[in-house]
Parts: C-alpha cells; structure tokens; sequence
C-alpha cells in the first residue's frame, strides 16, 4: 500500500501549455504527472506570492489620519505622568543593588 495519497484532478491545459508540457516530457522521459507534480512542488509558492497584496498591512481597518494621530499623542494625559512620578519614585538611585 502506498503511503501517498492520490486525489484525481481533470486538468484543462490551453493548448500552449500543453504542448509545452508534451515536449518537456519528451526531452526528460518523466510522466506527465510526475511534471506536473513538480512544477506544483517547485512553483506554487512563487505563484501564490504574485496573488498576496502588496501590501504590509495586516488589517482592512484604514489607519487614522496623520492630525488625528497628532492630536491624541501631543497631548499628555495625568494617568500617564502619575505612572512616570510613581515608577520613578520606585527606582534605587545611587544605591549598591
């Protein structure tokens, strides 16, 4: 018994392709599924590249604008300058630790 799997797949080739397929199997003496499977195997991830975005972005959520973003980190907020005094005031300065 094989430990491979074999899933039947009806193959429509433009004629191009096909015959390009044909001479390849003529001049290495491979099968024609045993060309296919590679050029699957040694393909496939530089054909499923070209089809990502191009872009680096992970979401589909539009960014802010650059003055809403202005807005929010230009201003400094109490919680935030209470959490600097008291995390400062926590540290050992000068000390031998």
């Amino acid at each position: 018994m094989s430990a491979i799997k074999h899933h039947a797949y009806a193959l429509r080739l433009p004629r191009r392709e096909a015959k390009a397929l044909s001479e390849a199997q003529a001049t290495c003496g491979q099968s024609r599924n045993t060309l296919i499977v590679q050029c699957v195997r040694q393909a496939l991830p530089i054909v499923v590249a070209k089809f990502l975005p191009h872009s680096a972005r992970v979401t589909n959520v539009d960014p802010l604008p650059d003055e809403v973003l202005d807005r929010i980190y230009s201003r400094l907020e109490e919680e935030d300058e209470k959490g600097v005094r008291r995390f400062m005031a926590a540290q050992a300065f000068g000390g031998d630790d």
